[in-house]
């Protein structure tokens, strides 16, 4: 064997063993020991000399972790930070004030409601000494006579709004919003009149001043007078007629017409039926007719403000249509003077200035402001401070008023405007 050959078949790593094959990478001659066979393809266990398959995966760089990562930049954070605790604040003192009106609300409402009851039992212990002292309906009182001393009664009026219901007994809020068939609250929105109307029911404490103030502006308003208050001022009627003023019918003795007083529901009395109703409409328009030679006109008005649907359409069949005021939430949203809460010390009172204030506000709110208004005043007062009597601002409320641009009509010319019929309620009324 010849030297060559014999180099060729010894391993290169163990010269004493015998070659089996040479590696296919770097042609190293292996023996079985050190041969790495693969297909039947030799290869040396050195990993520079291993096939692709058999090479350890190379490993991708670890991502770094989060702890290694870069903070994020202190200004955002601040910013983030700012924004967070600015939502909350504006949150919480959003939340704030939204309990605060609806808890100014509710004290409000309570508070009248009390009030207003306690007005409605004094009112009809009133109503119980003024029987005795007026004249029988048989005797009707002349010119020359002069009525017995009233005594002092409180206000006739106190309405659904701010904080009492409608006084005793009250449509719901989606009927006393709008007009209905039988019962009118509010002239056309897109007409700038206004109407001054005035409920005579007791006391007339005020009547001339509130007249010499209404011809002074050459202003006609509507009155609601009761069948007791026409007998026991008879003058006073012949001049509210004679100086043109409207006057519409307020029953005769003033009753309750709902369980208001009882329960505050407008559940029609068990004693109230539409003959009941009828006879007080009717009694009032005699004697009306008796002293002044004319007929009211056939718009009433529910004593204490107690109505409902039932109520209103007893009388829209006897010839009458139900007149309210505008309502709202609160005594700033409606158009009840309040004049009928005797002093400051009553829950319900506001001054003369504030009803001033009032007045001049709605006007200016946009789109219709107190287009179409009805305003509620009273031909009496038990205020016993001058200044505190609403009727002294009479005048500037009507100046107010008329620099805005409204004018200022009796209810009929507001209701005709609507489209109502008024000649045909009329015909109905029948009297015996």
């Amino acid at each position: 064997m010849s030297t060559k050959k014999q180099h060729r078949s010894v391993c290169t790593h163990h010269p004493e063993k015998r070659a089996q094959g040479r590696c296919a990478a770097c042609g190293a001659w292996l023996c079985r020991e050190c041969a790495l066979v693969v297909r039947g393809v030799y290869y040396c266990f050195s990993p520079g000399c291993r096939p692709g398959e058999l090479k350890p995966p190379v490993k991708e760089p670890a991502a770094p972790a989060a702890a290694e990562q870069s903070p994020p930049d202190p200004l955002l954070r601040t910013l983030i930070f700012g924004s967070s605790i600015t939502i909350a604040l504006c949150a919480a003192v959003f939340a704030a004030w939204a309990l605060r009106e609806v808890w100014k609300l509710h004290t409000e409402n309570a508070i009248l409601r009390t009030s207003r009851l306690a007005l409605i039992e004094q009112l009809k212990n009133s109503n119980r000494e003024i029987g005795a002292l007026t004249p029988t309906e048989g005797s009707e009182p002349t010119g020359g006579e002069q009525p017995a001393p009233a005594p002092v009664l409180p206000p006739q009026r106190v309405r659904r709004g701010s904080a009492a219901p409608q006084s005793a007994g009250w449509l719901p809020a989606r009927a006393t919003g709008k007009n209905t068939r039988h019962h009118f609250a509010n002239g056309p929105a897109d007409r700038p009149t206004v109407s001054l109307t005035f409920d005579g029911g007791s006391l007339a404490n005020i009547a001339d001043a509130v007249l010499d103030t209404l011809a002074s502006r050459s202003v006609t308003a509507t009155m609601f007078l009761t069948g007791e208050f026409i007998r026991k001022y008879p003058d006073l009627i012949r001049r509210i007629v004679a100086e043109g003023h409207e006057c519409g019918n307020h029953t005769f003795k003033h009753p309750h017409l709902t369980r208001y007083a009882v329960d505050r529901t407008a559940t029609t009395l068990p004693s109230v039926s539409e003959p009941v109703l009828c006879d007080q409409l009717f009694r009032t328009e005699r004697i009306f007719l008796t002293i002044t030679g004319t007929r009211l006109a056939p718009l009433w008005r529910a004593p204490y403000g107690e109505f409902n649907r039932e109520i209103c359409r007893w009388a829209y069949e006897a010839g009458y249509l139900h007149i309210g005021w505008r309502q709202g939430r609160t005594w700033r949203e409606g158009l009840d003077s309040n004049d009928w809460v005797p002093d400051p010390e009553t829950p319900g009172y506001h001054t003369p200035e504030e009803l001033i204030d009032k007045v001049a506000t709605l006007a200016r709110q946009q789109p219709c402001g107190i287009n179409g208004g009805i305003l509620l005043f009273h031909l009496g007062t038990e205020r016993k401070k001058t200044e505190d009597r609403v009727h002294t601002v009479l005048g500037t409320l009507i100046d107010t008023l008329r620099e805005k641009g409204y004018r200022i009509v009796p209810v009929s010319r507001m209701v005709a405007s609507a489209g109502i019929d008024l000649a045909s309620l009329r015909e109905r009324i029948h009297i015996q």
